[in-house]
This record gives structure tokens, C-alpha cells and sequence, in this order.
């Protein structure tokens, strides 16, 4: 059994269906997939449309769990959120002890795409180490191009190993090792020492894991709105070497920042993505969203 975790709301599920479609297209019927949903207000209407995606698919499952009861507890109010960030974020911190049944899962970002079997993904040995999981390059390469990123980075949190800090966009969990050292305990406690964090949940997971990770090539979380500097500077020549696996064989794709494709079809990476929203049974959902925020973009 493969274990697929996605955390959403209702405002983000449309987003949803796209990634989700694209992880269902590369599916290989000699696996079985439990796809879980970790959620706080999906519609009816909407679950439907992520429900269909399975297309007959008997080999796959989708599970729907609601979370917003164990989000608006007391004790989470320690859960720091700013700029874009929502509480939901923090949700992969809790699937150690939501799956409690499950020893390994993956965990996926919903401004993705996939592009092959995450099967592949799962079936990598994460021997004792607590996660696998690929480089943040933009952040490795702001830290020497930005003081106050330097400051936070190696003066506030005392990131050991700043070429070994990871994204946590795309994550493959060994669930019976965080259990044990009690990842959600962990995140507590580092919430209340640092009060806020740059990139909150990313940020508590390399704290707990820097010692634990093992780093898997980006191909698996490929990310194309990189600092150009990557491959400009000879600084980071053998850095951009590793960035240009992911380029040349993309699995998966990461579209992080603000900047997502359903806002910025224009931009030269959000092609790939509406192209696959078209198929999707949220398409004219997409379209519609996108033009009122846009009415300046309709033909007359």
C-alpha cells in the first residue's frame, strides 16, 4: 500500500484536483494507492469532483479527513502563521499520529505537479532517517546573497548544515520514527522558543530533522523560479549541477512562492499546469475564479 497525504480547505481544493489528477494519471494498476485528504471545509460539491478522479480506478482510494476540530484546539493557537501561510500548513507535522497504522507515507504540497509514478518515490529506503526530502536551493543560495537571511538562517535558528536544509513541499515520512521522538511535541516546543519562524513549518521540520534527513535528488521536487545566481555565480557551480537533475528529469513539479500558475497563467511555467486543469472536472471552476479576479483579461 502506497500512502499519499494531501492537506486542504475548501479554497485550495480546486488546486487540488489538479495535482491530484496528475498523481492519478501516473498510477500503475500493479500498486494499490490510499490517497487521505486532510481537510477543514470541502464542500460536497467539490469532494464529488475529487472523488471522480479515481475514473474507476479500483486499485486507488481517496479517504476525506476532517481535521478542524484537532486545528481549532486550544493548544494551536502556538501554531504561528504569517504572509500566505494557514494553519493547514502545520497538518503534515500531525500525519505520524493520524496514520497512526501507517509506518511510511508521502506527504505533497497542492501547488504541484506530477509527472511519474510516485510509487517510485515511495519505494525509496528511508533506513532510520525520519524524512527524505530535496534541497531548498533558493533558500541555500539567499543565505549568502541576503544578511538578514544569513542572520536567521545561521544566527537565529543555527541551522547546522545550511547545504542540507530542505524543502517540505514534497516529503517521504518514515511515520514510526517521528512518532517515537514525538514530532508534534517537537513543534510545540520549537514554536514557543523562536515565537516566529520564516517559513514556519519548514523551518520546525529541518530543526527536528537535521541530523535525520536524507537528501534524494530534486527531481522529485522540482522547483523552475530558482535565484538566478544558482547558476550564475561559480560559487555554486556544483549546487547547480544537483538542480539540474531535477531539470532535466522532472517527476515533480513545485510551484512555490506567492506566484502560483492558477494566478499567473501568463508566466512561462503555468502552461504545463492549465493544460492538465483542462482536463480536470474543475476546469470551468478555474476559468471562472480566474476571470473575475481578472475581468480586464475577457475578450470582448
Amino acid at each position: 500500500m502506497i500512502n499519499i497525504v494531501y492537506c486542504s480547505n475548501e479554497k485550495y481544493a480546486k488546486y487540488l484536483c489538479v495535482t491530484l489528477y496528475s498523481l492519478i494519471e501516473h498510477t500503475n494498476s500493479e500498486n494499490n494507492y490510499n490517497i487521505t485528504i486532510l481537510e477543514t471545509d470541502i464542500s460536497d460539491e467539490l469532494k464529488k469532483d475529487i472523488l471522480s478522479l479515481k475514473n474507476g480506478k479500483d486499485y486507488i482510494n481517496i479517504n476525506f479527513v476532517n481535521v478542524k476540530q484537532m486545528l481549532d484546539e486550544k493548544e494551536n493557537d502556538k501554531l504561528f502563521c504569517h504572509l500566505y501561510f494557514t494553519k493547514e500548513m502545520y497538518l503534515r507535522i500531525f500525519i505520524p499520529n493520524i496514520l497512526k497504522d501507517c509506518d511510511k507515507a508521502i506527504y505533497i504540497d497542492i501547488d504541484t505537479m506530477i509527472m511519474d509514478d510516485i510509487a517510485k518515490l515511495y519505494q525509496i529506503d528511508l533506513e532510520d532517517y525520519y524524512v527524505a526530502a530535496a534541497k531548498d536551493f533558493n533558500s541555500i543560495v539567499n543565505v549568502k546573497f541576503f544578511d538578514s537571511i544569513n542572520k536567521y538562517f545561521n544566527g537565529c535558528l543555527k541551522i547546522k548544515d545550511m547545504n542540507n536544509y530542505f524543502n517540505s513541499g514534497v516529503l517521504l515520512m518514515n511515520l514510526q520514527k517521528l512518532r517515537e521522538i514525538n514530532v508534534v511535541q517537537k513543534t510545540y516546543d520549537i514554536l514557543e522558543k523562536f515565537k516566529e519562524l520564516l517559513y514556519p513549518d519548514q523551518d520546525v521540520l529541518n530543526l527536528i530533522c537535521e541530523d535525520h534527513v536524507k537528501i534524494i535528488d530534486n527531481n522529485w521536487n522540482f522547483v523552475p523560479l530558482i535565484n538566478v545566481s544558482l547558476i550564475q555565480d561559480e560559487t555554486f557551480q556544483n549546487l547547480a549541477a544537483e538542480w539540474a537533475i531535477g531539470l532535466a528529469d522532472r517527476k515533480l513539479i513545485h510551484y512555490i512562492s506567492e506566484e502560483k500558475p492558477w494566478d499567473e497563467p501568463k508566466r512561462f511555467y503555468s502552461a504545463g499546469w492549465w493544460k492538465k486543469a483542462k482536463e480536470t472536472p474543475v476546469y470551468q471552476k478555474l476559468l471562472s475564479e480566474y476571470f473575475q479576479k481578472h475581468p480586464e483579461d475577457l475578450n470582448p
